[in-house]
């Protein structure tokens, strides 16, 4: 495989720095890769950007939309001409809803943010790493950020189930037709409560009580789930992982 400092990386669907894409971002920048961070607010961006050039890291900061083909074409022309090693698609919202409430635009927004951004994403990415060929037979990851509903359904989630299900399964198809190009598709699932901002920040008191209840541990480090991405683009093309699932060591499954 060749050098990570050689090449960029596209990280869609980055937050607060306790969070998940950030976390990712940080890491591959941390590994060489200049790296990309996009999402939806503009000075989550910046914020992420300016630590990871703290760190020595290099970053571009990109707002998008990832249900807009327009906005991920002009994501993917920044790349311009380095090569791209590691795409990481993290977008999805996990809204419940009583199914019988569950409208068309709450639907319809889950199955645009999980599956048509996965999509769009993963045709982006497709088409630039099969250009740009390598000479090792690899090149390039791309990896999807899963979740427990990715397997199951649960009373309240079934638009959101439903949605990453989908997703899931349009990344093992892809794993099967590029694969054997060289490209890397995996999918990582996400078992258990992130102990992250959205949690602690969105989720206010009942947030931060849910965290103190896991105990120590019991709830998912994003710096050590993004080591867990790392660990998967750096796999040897003998032995690649197209699923892997993380769950804290005290989550039933």
């Amino acid at each position: 495989m060749t050098s990570a400092g050689s090449g960029c990386a596209i990280v869609i669907g980055v937050g607060a720095r306790q969070g998940i894409g950030a976390a990712i971002a940080v890491r591959a920048a941390r590994e060489g890769l200049h790296v990309f961070v996009a999402g939806r607010t503009a000075s989550s961006l910046e914020r992420i950007v300016r630590g990871i050039a703290g760190d020595g890291g290099t970053a571009t900061a990109v707002v998008c939309d990832s249900t807009r083909q327009e906005d991920l074409e002009q994501l993917f022309a920044q790349v311009g001409e380095r090569p791209l090693r590691l795409v990481v698609y993290n977008v999805g919202r996990n809204i419940p809803a009583p199914f019988l409430q569950s409208d068309t635009t709450l639907v319809e927004g889950h199955w645009r943010r999980c599956v048509l951004g996965a999509t769009l994403t993963g045709q982006q990415a497709v088409r630039r790493m099969l250009a740009q060929g390598e000479p090792d037979g690899h090149r390039g990851t791309i990896l999807y950020t899963g979740a427990s509903a990715s397997l199951r359904g649960k009373p309240m989630f079934a638009a959101f189930a439903a949605a990453k299900a989908g997703a899931r399964a349009m990344a093992q198809s892809m794993a099967r037709e590029f694969g054997p190009q060289g490209i890397h598709v995996a999918h990582v699932v996400i078992d258990g409560v992130v102990d992250g901002d959205i949690v602690r920040s969105v989720g206010g008191p009942l947030g931060r009580l849910l965290i103190r209840n896991k105990g120590a541990d019991g709830a998912l480090l994003p710096d050590a789930v993004a080591d867990t991405f790392w660990a998967v683009h750096a796999q040897q093309r003998s032995a690649w992982t197209h699923e892997v699932d993380l769950r804290p060591y005290a989550e039933p499954f």
